[in-house]
């Protein structure tokens, strides 16, 4: 499939910012550019495996350095021009050379026919070669002389001056920020991927509640989340994995032994569809709720409710992180200094990803924005503490992904 980059927006914000083009070094950013997967040597996050080149004018298509055993998704996904570097696995394709009679000898020969004299595969990957293959990239694209708008936030400090070199004399600028704000707006297909993960999360989430129970294990408990997600995943348009951070009793950070009366249970936890990972939370007591459980809660609930009514679009971040904190400090706890209260969703490299609802945050909520909403917090010695919904900005307000059917109080079980 093709890219999910809106490629108007970009136009519009590369020519703002004065750049040819942008480079996409990143394994889940090439996946976003091109719709093809990075392929398995870029796990290692170094520069090189997979690169997409976005140029500056809508008309003209994505280009990629993709590894020989990744070419066919890149090509099948529009990648023009693409270019190929090779990787360690010796895989080849005999359809085109398939003939009866023919041995096994016969067909990898014709098959392999092209190679140059002395080919050899690489440890993992060569980075001199696919920076070699980057340089005839942009060649291609008319953009050797280009100010490239590269994710230098993605780029290791070891492979920066081996970039530097190879694309001489275009010029590296760097565009993480630029990036990130493309990304933050999703795709129709990324919200159907968004949104399939949480209705996977929620529905799971619920299904686990009946199993919080006394006797219960802090592995049992998470293994049993992420049984239930794949139970709740068919029909799912995409591979679907989870995560799950569940724990219970009187620290944040540990569970140790069995689930008692009386006993504080944070469940968090995400289904991941495609790559895309939602996010949700709700915290239960044991029995009725303690005290202390009671007094530190009602006032993130109070906070949540007061930032869930400004999720609409032309919203900034930061008004939203001011009114939980002011609600949380009006309520008799002043020292209350969660840095965000909430961040975007997508594909990252865990479920956290800009834009951070934040003091600092210059963000504006816009339609197509999925961002996960939370008031924790984490007190050892009486337990941990978060409701967190996960939301679509609409063109008038806010749908929630996952949570909606989920009560948000301290729900006693």
């Amino acid at each position: 499939m093709p890219g999910h980059a809106d490629r108007a927006r970009a136009a519009g914000m590369m020519q703002r910012a004065g750049l040819d083009a942008l480079l996409i070094v990143s394994p889940e950013a090439f996946h976003w550019a091109t719709g093809a997967p990075a392929g398995v040597a870029a796990g290692w996050r170094r520069l090189g495996a997979a690169m997409a080149v976005i140029p500056a004018d809508p008309s003209a298509p994505v280009g990629a350095v993709a590894s020989d055993l990744f070419a066919g998704p890149a090509l099948a996904a529009g990648c023009a021009p693409l270019r190929t570097h090779p990787i360690w696995p010796e895989a080849l394709s005999l359809r085109a050379v398939m003939r009866d009679g023919a041995s096994a000898a016969d067909l990898i020969a014709a098959a392999t026919a092209d190679r140059p004299p002395g080919f050899a595969r690489p440890a993992t990957f060569d980075r001199a070669a696919a920076l070699a293959q980057l340089r005839a990239l942009l060649a291609d694209q008319r953009l050797a002389g280009a100010r490239l708008g590269v994710e230098l936030s993605a780029v290791p400090a070891a492979d920066l001056p081996a970039l530097e070199a190879a694309i001489a004399p275009a010029r590296v600028i760097d565009a993480s920020a630029l990036i990130d704000r493309l990304r933050s707006r999703k795709s129709a297909t990324e919200i159907a991927l968004l949104r399939q993960a949480g209705a996977i999360t929620e529905a799971a989430l619920k299904a686990l509640i009946p199993a919080i129970r006394e006797g219960a294990t802090r592995a049992a408990l998470g293994r049993h989340f992420l049984d239930l997600v794949q139970q709740h995943a068919a029909g799912a348009s995409a591979p679907v994995t989870a995560w799950e951070y569940v724990g219970f009793g009187t620290s944040p950070w540990s569970s140790p032994g069995t689930l008692s009366p009386g006993d504080v249970i944070k469940v968090d936890v995400g289904a991941v569809v495609g790559g895309y990972s939602a996010d949700l939370a709700r915290t239960f007591t044991l029995g009725p709720a303690p005290r202390l459980a009671r007094e530190v809660f009602a006032p993130l609930l109070d906070a949540f409710e007061a930032g869930r009514a400004l999720f609409t679009p032309g919203t900034a971040l930061a008004t939203i992180h001011e009114t939980c904190i002011r609600t949380v400090h009006a309520a008799g706890f002043p020292s209350y200094a969660r840095g965000h209260v909430g961040h975007g969703l997508g594909a990252s490299i865990w479920s956290e990803e800009w834009p951070f609802t934040a003091a600092d945050s210059d963000v504006v909520l816009e339609p197509g924005m999925v961002m996960a909403f939370e008031m924790p917090w984490y007190l050892d010695g009486i337990g941990g503490f978060i409701v967190e919904d996960m939301l679509l900005i609409t063109d008038t307000g806010a749908e929630t992904l996952a949570g909606a059917t989920l009560p948000r109080g301290l729900v006693a079980l």
